[in-house]
């Protein structure tokens, strides 16, 4: 096997234990891209959430659908700025 063959390997059993990882954490996690625009969550958090991955891919963050606050905490949110 020469050089670039191991490093594909090595890559490729790299991004699948990040996949495992990612994939089976319970918290909410994703990838950004730098604009704010979703890439990716994490499984296991999407199905607990009833949220398939397409209500959130290529999404802004700010657009997702657990971004709906209630008036109570924009209305915290706001006072806090003020003060």
């Amino acid at each position: 096997m020469d050089k670039l063959q191991k490093v594909k390997v090595a890559l490729r059993e790299s991004e699948q234990w990040f996949r495992a990882i990612f994939n089976q954490t319970f918290r909410f996690i994703e990838l950004i891209e730098p604009i704010g625009i979703i890439m990716e969550g994490n499984h296991t958090a999407l199905k607990f959430g009833g949220i398939a991955s397409s209500q959130v891919i290529c999404c802004p963050l700010w657009e997702a659908c657990w971004a709906d606050f209630s008036p109570d905490v924009e209305d915290f949110s706001a006072s806090e700025g003020e003060a």
